[in-house]
């Protein structure tokens, strides 16, 4: 347990340890001073408060109250040292800090616009006809590791013979599956249950799509996976449409429309009186 301890200290040290600004408010009210780092000062009010957070992170494990302060103690020596060792100045690291900064500036002055952008049931209705729920089922031929040309044109004319198979209906599309696909949904005829197009490959998702209705086939379609036949089995009809998918649609949209409030926030900060920006895009070509 006090390995795990250690374990998400370290892990959590940033954010759980982030605490100049808080000690020297904190210092201010006179709290009593439980360790001191040089002329670092660490109060008991500080203390308590990440002890708080700390326990968070274990739920039902109260953590050993010494082996915290240890903990920050270790932490301070840590910040303190790098920082006489010059780590801070390391150029790597402000770069990662820099991209800290600008995260940080934009959760705080942009997202904030963002996140109220309205989003209308029109708006989500018509990013859903054009991106609906669909089930497929397919055969899959996977394509192999360090596949030749000629294994690969050797795979494609398998899944064309297939494929033929399939349009004969002399066999249903399900135990076609069963008797060629090599993927796991074989074992379900094919059968690969609901998807979104951000979650299905773009090129089976765009094929499953162009079809008209349900139950026909594509052509052979290859994506990074393989040789795919695809079945159309289902359309979700937007008046079932679940709250998780409607969801995400909604944050889509908000992004998508706030793509504007980026740029107008930028353009805006670039021309403040403050700052210079010179920009000689000829010079790309």
């Amino acid at each position: 347990m006090k390995n795990q301890l250690i374990t998400a200290l370290l892990f959590y040290g940033p954010a759980f340890f982030s605490v100049s600004a808080f000690s020297q408010a904190q210092t201010k009210k006179g709290t009593s001073v439980v360790a001191t780092v040089n002329d670092r000062k660490i109060t008991l009010d500080e203390f308590n408060t990440r002890y708080e957070q700390n326990s968070a992170l274990i739920p039902g494990r109260a953590p050993d109250k010494p082996e915290v302060l240890k903990q920050i103690v270790y932490f301070e020596l840590a910040v303190q040292e790098a920082r006489r060792q010059k780590i801070h100045l390391d150029a790597a690291l402000k770069e990662q800090f820099d991209l800290l900064l600008y995260q940080a500036l934009l959760r705080r002055n942009v997202q904030p616009k963002i996140d109220a952008l309205d989003v209308s049931e029109a708006d989500v209705k018509k990013y859903y006809e054009k991106n609906p729920l669909i089930r497929t089922s397919h055969i899959i031929l996977l394509t192999k590791p360090g596949m030749t040309a000629d294994e690969s044109k050797q795979l494609r004319t398998q899944a064309e013979k297939i494929l033929a198979q399939v349009k004969e209906k002399k066999k249903g599309f399900e135990e076609l599956a069963r008797q060629y696909s090599e993927g796991p949904s074989a074992k379900t005829g094919g059968d690969v249950d609901w998807g979104a197009r951000h979650k299905l490959l773009p090129e089976y998702y765009e094929a499953a799509l162009a079809l008209k209705n349900i139950g026909d086939t594509t052509d052979v379609i290859e994506t990074p996976y393989g040789m795919h036949i695809i079945k159309l089995t289902g359309k979700q009809p937007f008046a079932k449409l679940d709250a998780v998918y409607r969801d995400f649609i909604i944050r889509t949209l908000r992004e998508n429309k706030g793509q504007s409030v980026y740029t107008d926030y930028f353009e805006d900060l670039k021309g403040k009186p403050y700052n210079k920006v010179v920009v000689s895009p000829e010079l790309l070509n």
